[in-house]
C-alpha cells in the first residue's frame, strides 16, 4: 500500500508537463529549469512565461536582447526561448554573445519565432544551431511537448515542432 510504513518509495524523477506530478527526492531545485524568455512582443513573452511556470519551472523574461544576456551573465538558465527577429540585437546575435559570455554555460536554445525555420537555418548557417524550433503562432501543447522534449535529451540534439 503507498504510503505504508516500510512501502517502497517512488523514487522516479519529476517530469515537467507530466499530468501527475511525482513528488521528487532529494533537492528539489535540481528538477526545476531555469528559463530565459526573451521576446519583444509583450503578450507572447507574458504567454510564454506563465506557460513555462505552469510546466513547474522558474522564469524570467524581457523583451530586450542586451538585458538577456546581463541576467544570462548573473544566473545561466537552463533553457533560453529566443526570438529570432527583434529591434536592436536579434536572437541570432544574442545566442551568439549568451556562447560567447558562458562557454559550456550557455544554455539549450529554442527559437520560437514567426519567421519561417529555413530562413534561420540559412542565416545561421555555420554556427552551432538551436536546440529546436517552435513556429509562431504556437499552440500550449506544442510548447510544453518542445520544452519537455528539449530538457530531457542530451545537448545538441535538434528538434522542431
Amino acid at each position: 500500500m503507498p504510503g505504508a510504513i516500510g512501502a517502497p518509495r517512488d523514487t522516479r524523477p519529476f517530469l515537467p508537463g507530466t499530468l501527475v506530478a511525482i513528488r521528487p527526492t532529494g533537492d528539489w531545485r535540481r528538477h526545476v529549469a531555469r528559463v530565459l524568455i526573451v521576446d519583444d512582443t509583450d503578450i507572447v513573452r507574458r504567454a510564454l512565461e506563465v506557460a513555462v511556470r505552469r510546466m513547474g519551472h522558474a522564469a524570467v523574461s524581457t523583451s530586450d536582447a542586451v538585458e538577456a544576456l546581463a541576467m544570462a551573465q548573473r544566473q545561466p538558465p537552463d533553457l533560453a526561448l529566443l526570438d529570432f527577429r527583434m529591434p536592436g540585437m536579434d536572437g541570432a546575435t544574442l545566442f551568439r554573445e549568451l556562447r560567447d559570455a558562458l562557454g559550456d554555460r550557455c544554455p539549450r536554445v529554442l527559437w520560437v519565432s514567426a519567421t519561417p525555420p529555413e530562413q534561420v537555418a540559412r542565416e545561421t548557417a555555420g554556427e552551432r544551431p538551436a536546440d529546436g524550433f517552435l513556429k509562431k503562432p504556437f499552440h500550449l501543447d506544442d510548447l510544453t511537448r518542445i520544452v519537455a522534449e528539449t530538457l530531457a535529451r542530451p545537448a545538441g540534439a535538434t528538434l522542431s515542432a
